[in-house]
């Protein structure tokens, strides 16, 4: 009797534990190249647009944080976050 009450406990609990599992999947696999494409297209920003001041801290941002993870250096990961959120606006 107690099997049949402990079956569908494990099936619930694993059929609301499998959104959790997808958020956790769709990380950048790619976060260096992702900075990369967006230093480009504030480079490009620059360019056509003229130099404003927000595109010129966000390119020498952009610029640190690539130096710093090409050496081998720690970001943090807000940061990154940060800058991601500010460039998808």
């Amino acid at each position: 009797m107690k099997v049949v009450k402990l079956l569908p406990a494990i099936a619930l609990a694993l059929l609301f534990s499998m959104p959790a599992w997808a958020q956790q999947r769709t990380a950048d696999p790619k976060p260096m190249a992702r900075l990369e494409e967006m230093l480009s297209q504030t480079d490009w920003q620059l360019r056509t647009r003229g130099p404003t001041g927000v595109l010129a801290l966000r390119q020498a941002k952009l610029r640190r944080i690539i130096d710093q993870l090409k050496s081998g250096q720690a970001v943090d990961p807000k940061e990154i976050d940060a800058l991601l959120q500010e460039h998808s606006r």
